[in-house]
């Protein structure tokens, strides 16, 4: 469970409607550079008009977006009302992509990736009406009047029933949760007294690099409370995997520290003291207790 939720662009719990039929880009919008390099977007001075543009100017390969899925990508977006137009986001500042849960963006950029596969660069103009609406978004500086330009390039997608791969390990301590190996793991916490520090225990080991601080994560988790069982965390159950950056204090510690350094494709099991979860303050809106000891799965799927 999140500490803080780490910024994720444009991600509103908006569905795609029958308006969102895209047609092609308004003259004048023009995309140059390499694919996989931060691309130079022309913008011309004249009104972006109301319609949504999605342009795919390269097809990858694999499988489509679809419901369920997170897409990475890198990206740059743009504010375009009449003569003004301005760079709002790009990913290659942060040198890492962006996490897009397809399904819960902004209408047009829905759209813009549906049916997308890993490899693809493709185009949106999105009117306002499939972006923030009248209110904007003032954060970035985006007003109700103004359209969005987007370039996405597609680097993977993460579908909801994504998992750890690698090889089985033991599990013979008896104090310890059991959990399984499929690919939608659960856990059977035992009548004992929890660890009183961070204990984490492979439970699949992965092949891929050790994630690195300050990397992007993205993973599955199932997290539970020690005292009673009940289920507080599941990124499965919110329908598609997540993200976030390691090691910068958005999760809670004890998730953090037994992230940083595992080998991506692992499953985890961690026991999280109360000093390393939420502390003393607890977190009532889930049932979490300052004395409460907290159990998470964790699927490592990649890392950025």
């Amino acid at each position: 469970m999140r500490r803080a939720a780490p910024w994720v662009l444009l991600a509103l719990l908006v569905s795609c409607a029958a308006a969102c039929s895209g047609g092609g880009l308004p003259d004048g919008v023009k995309v140059a550079g390499a694919l996989g390099r931060q691309p130079s977007v022309t913008i011309p001075g004249s009104a972006p008009g109301g319609k949504l543009g999605v342009k795919t100017l390269h097809s990858g390969k694999g499988a489509k977006v679809a419901a369920g899925d997170l897409v990475a990508a890198n990206y740059v977006g743009y504010r375009w009302n009449g003569g003004d137009h301005k760079l709002i986001a790009t990913s290659y500042d942060a040198g890492r992509p962006a996490m897009f849960p397809y399904g819960h963006l902004v209408p047009g950029l829905n759209r813009a990736l549906a049916g997308q596969r890993p490899g693809s660069r493709v185009v949106a103009v999105i009117p306002p009406g499939q972006g923030y609406g009248a209110s904007g978004y003032a954060a970035l500086q985006i007003g109700g009047s103004d359209s969005l330009v987007f370039v996405l390039d597609v680097l993977a997608v993460y579908p909801n029933g994504a998992s750890a791969h690698g090889t089985v390990e033991p599990q013979p301590e008896a104090g310890l949760p059991r959990v399984t190996t499929g690919a939608v793991p659960s856990m059977t916490i035992p009548s004992a007294r929890p660890p009183a520090k961070l204990t984490v225990r492979t439970i699949v080991q992965g092949t891929g690099k050790p994630v690195e601080a300050r990397q992007v994560v993205v993973y599955h988790d199932l997290g539970q409370i020690w005292r009673n069982h009940k289920t507080f965390e599941s990124s499965r159950g919110r329908g598609h995997p997540d993200s976030v950056v390691a090691g910068a204090r958005q999760m809670i510690d004890g998730w953090d520290r037994a992230v940083v350094g595992r080998p991506v494709g692992s499953r985890v099991m961690v026991v999280v003291p109360p000093s390393l979860g939420y502390g003393a303050k607890g977190h009532s809106a889930s049932g979490i207790t300052r004395r409460d000891t907290l159990v998470f799965v964790i699927d490592i799927l990649a890392a950025y």
